[in-house]
């Protein structure tokens, strides 16, 4: 007897519509050359048996093979290169699923590389792009060109709402922010002082997010606090170095807001100074960890490379197979790292 409760299979669909399995399978895929009549009996038995498509199983009974391409910053940063071994691990996992992966690199903070990457790419070369760019015109006209031609776009790290990608992964970079200056205003503590916030770059969408968000809180919970201008090292060690110099020497310099990368500059300039700021910076590498441990450093916000390779793949593949896709599944958490829980 058969199991009632057993999912029901493309044979049975055959079966209660009395077609063919190539019928079904034809009916199924889209393919054409099938009967109006035929094509309502596969839709009827599908509706009455509540049968469910294995999308994967379907494409790998037919060999597909899925192409994605994620478009990196050219960084010597640590969380770029925990991104690109991410991507390693990935490539390697999913070739058994007939899922190819490359990586395509640009110099950081470059929009004419950036649109250079987008503009060799096309619906033949690849079926989805995960990437970090700039909001900038030129980058997200090349992304609506893309997605006019069937390519799905994931933007990655950094949001660009605006260019009509399809979803986004990363965190929630104005809470990161706004996190950073909880810890920040009560690390310093009372008696005021100046505050230095350090981008990447002020044209980065996610260094920016966290600028509002980190101006915000300081401002409504830290008024005693003097926030100084927003300046940008490039995510270049040494000029993050002499960032924090200048304002060490010039400031009464109580925290410093270290909102991209370079924290290699960081440290060397914390250790040659002759007064310890609070010092909150992102992402969870090799040097941010040194910094934990030594004490230069005393909070990091890190939000998971791995997860968001992940994540990103995951929609590419689910785009790909015309699946619904849940906006929860890009949203990336933020994890909170001090020197004990390291």
């Amino acid at each position: 007897m058969k199991n009632s409760l057993a999912r029901p299979t493309i044979h049975d669909v055959a079966a209660d519509a009395k077609v063919s399995l190539a019928t079904v399978d034809r009916v199924l895929n889209a393919r054409g050359g099938v009967a109006e009549k035929s094509i309502k009996r596969v839709h009827d038995a599908v509706a009455r048996l509540g049968y469910v498509r294995d999308v994967s199983a379907a494409n790998l009974s037919r060999n597909r093979e899925y192409r994605f391409t994620f478009i990196l910053p050219d960084s010597a940063s640590g969380f770029v290169e925990l991104l690109r071994q991410a991507l390693g691990a990935e490539q390697t996992r999913l070739r058994a699923e007939k899922v190819r992966i490359d990586v395509v690199a640009t110099r950081a903070f470059d929009v004419e590389a950036q649109v250079a990457a987008l503009k060799s790419h096309s619906a033949q070369t690849t079926d989805g792009i995960a990437l970090i760019a700039a909001e900038a015109p030129e980058v997200q006209r090349e992304i609506k060109r893309l997605m006019g031609e069937g390519v799905h776009i994931v933007t990655l790290v950094a949001d660009l709402p605006h260019s009509g990608r399809d979803a986004y992964v990363g965190p929630d970079n104005v809470v990161a922010g706004r996190t950073a200056a909880s810890f920040m205003g009560r690390f310093v503590g009372t008696g005021g002082g100046d505050i230095l916030m350090v981008t990447g770059s002020l044209a980065a969408r996610d260094h920016m997010e966290r600028v509002m968000g980190f101006r915000a809180v300081i401002q409504e919970q830290f008024g005693a606090l003097n926030l100084l201008p927003a300046t940008q090292s490039y995510d270049d060690a040494e000029t993050l170095s002499t960032l924090v110099k200048d304002a060490m020497d010039h400031h009464n310099l109580r925290g410093v807001y270290a909102v991209g990368a370079g924290h290699r500059g960081l440290l060397d300039a914390l250790q040659n100074g002759s007064v310890k700021p609070i010092v909150i910076a992102h992402e969870l590498t090799d040097i941010s960890q040194r910094g934990l441990r030594s004490g230069a450093i005393d909070l990091v916000i890190d939000q998971n490379p791995a997860a968001e390779v992940r994540a990103a793949v995951d929609l590419m593949r689910d785009l790909s197979d015309g699946r619904m896709i849940s906006p929860a599944t890009g949203s990336i958490p933020l994890n909170i790292f001090v020197r004990e829980n390291i």
